[in-house]
């Protein structure tokens, strides 16, 4: 699937940064590196004037900082600490 998708997405300029961290063997996760890159413009629009794109952006951050958490309690509910750092999506 993740071939699939980086085929879809090669054409495309504005999804370079996505599909070069989609490899051909082992890749990571799908919806990280979407995950990822929503964060990566969210906290990008804080460096902008006045808008209210901010209080979108508010709003994604908030709901990545949630799957953060819910990922840290999964992770320490089935024993695997090892596992933490691998599904995080650092915001700041």
């Amino acid at each position: 699937m993740v071939l699939q998708v980086r085929g879809a997405l090669e054409p495309y300029q504005a999804y370079n940064a996505i599909t070069s961290k989609l490899g051909y063997g082992e890749s990571p996760l799908l919806d990280k590196v979407f995950f990822e890159e929503e964060v990566k413009r969210a906290v990008g629009s804080f460096e902008l004037q006045f808008h209210y794109g901010v209080f979108y952006a508010f709003l994604k951050l908030k709901e990545q900082e949630i799957r953060n958490l819910l990922w840290v309690g999964e992770c320490v509910a089935q024993d695997a600490k090892e596992r933490v750092w691998d599904g995080i999506v650092t915001i700041f």
